[in-house]
C-alpha cells in the first residue's frame, strides 16, 4: 500500500493528475496486479486505515481509468461507496490536503447532486486547514467541485 501510494503521489503533483505516459513500466506492472487482486476481492484489509482506504479508491478510480479497465464504472461505484463510508468514519481527516483530494475523487466524478453537495461542504472544511503553500491548488479543487456535473 505504501509504494503504491508513494508512487501515485510522485506522479500527481501537487493536484496535475497523473498521466499514463508518465509512468514506467515497472509502475504501470505493479499497478496493473494491485488492480488485479482488488477485481479479485483481495485488499479489503486496505479499507481499514484512512491511507489504506485512500489507496482502494485510487486503484478503483482513477487508476482503472488510466488503465482503461473494462470493469471501470462498476469499479468506480465501489471506489464511491468506500469514500463516503470513509467521510463517515471521518477517514479523510486523518489525511494531508493533496490526499483528502484525492479521498474525494469519486464525489468531483459523481453526477448525484447529494455527491456534489457533500463534495463542497467537505471543500469548505478544508479551506481554514490548508497551509498557504496549498492555497492555489485548493481553490482550484473548490471551483472544480462547484461545476455542475
Amino acid at each position: 500500500m505504501e509504494q503504491f501510494l508513494q508512487q501515485w503521489f510522485n506522479h500527481y503533483e501537487k493536484g496535475t493528475g497523473v498521466e499514463l505516459s508518465e509512468l514506467d513500466g515497472t509502475t504501470l506492472t505493479h499497478w496493473t496486479h494491485l488492480l488485479s487482486e482488488v477485481k479479485a476481492g483481495g485488499l479489503t484489509d486496505w479499507q481499514k486505515n484512512p491511507p489504506g482506504r485512500l489507496a482502494l479508491i485510487l486503484l478503483m478510480g482513477p487508476v482503472a481509468h488510466l488503465l482503461q479497465d473494462e470493469a471501470a464504472v462498476l469499479l468506480q461505484t465501489r471506489s464511491r461507496e468506500l469514500c463516503v463510508s470513509g467521510v463517515a468514519k471521518g477517514f479523510d481527516t486523518q489525511l494531508e490536503p493533496v490526499q483528502r483530494r484525492c479521498f474525494y475523487d469519486p464525489l468531483f466524478y459523481s453526477t448525484k447532486s447529494d455527491d456534489r453537495a457533500l463534495l463542497i461542504r467537505l471543500l469548505e472544511g478544508m479551506q481554514s486547514q490548508v497551509e498557504q503553500r496549498v492555497k492555489p491548488a485548493w481553490q482550484n479543487w473548490y471551483q472544480q467541485a462547484a461545476v455542475p456535473a
